[in-house]
């Protein structure tokens, strides 16, 4: 079986496996403290006032801000 037709939890679980060899830690708390290095408090969000606009920094909330690190370290193992 080549890469492309394996699923994607398969693949995960020796991910997993290949950190616990390399490091002699539970992948799961080496996971767990990516995602919460990665969790923004704050988003820049667009208000156009008149004619210009300006980026506004707001606060986003818990749910949010787990949505928006797992999105990014999933983009991040797809370009590695």
């Amino acid at each position: 079986m080549d890469s492309q037709t394996l699923s994607f939890g398969y693949l995960f679980i020796c991910k997993l496996n290949k950190i616990q060899k390399k490091t002699e830690t539970k992948p799961q708390s080496i996971l767990c403290q990516a995602i919460h290095g990665l969790t923004p408090d704050m988003t820049v969000k667009t208000r156009r006032s008149g004619v210009s606009t300006h980026h506004v920094p707001t606060e986003i909330g818990a749910t949010q801000g787990k949505l928006l690190e797992i999105l990014w370290l999933l983009a991040a193992s797809r370009k590695h």
